[in-house]
């Protein structure tokens, strides 16, 4: 008589399966949504898209921290300068314009 053996996969299978996790999957999601973005405003739309309440877990925890440090970097380039001794990003100044040429003092005659 032979005696039955679990089978690798299927033991891999239900560890794997038992994993998942659909929210977790949508809160990286969102996450990558907002890393992506250029500004705290779009970031903050990312945000919302949070379900509320989540289930907290390490795993969605983790992803939550690096959430808010997105928007956390993102909020940080667009605060001004409250040194007064930094330099503030400007465009270039314009042109200036030559000075007006007066006449010569005799009328422009030799």
């Amino acid at each position: 008589m032979t005696r039955w053996q679990p089978r690798p996969w299927l033991a891999i299978a239900v560890t794997l399966a038992a994993c998942s996790d659909p929210e977790l999957e949508r809160l990286t999601d969102i996450k990558a949504a907002m890393c992506a973005c250029k500004t705290a405003s779009c970031a903050e739309q990312a945000l919302s898209r949070v379900p509320n309440p989540s289930k907290s877990t390490p795993r969605t925890q983790e992803v939550s921290r690096a959430m808010i440090d997105c928007l956390a970097k993102l909020e940080d380039a667009e605060r001004p300068s409250t040194d007064p001794d930094a330099e503030e990003p400007t465009a270039e100044p314009p042109p200036v314009a030559p000075p007006p040429t007066a006449p010569s003092p005799g009328g422009g005659k030799p």
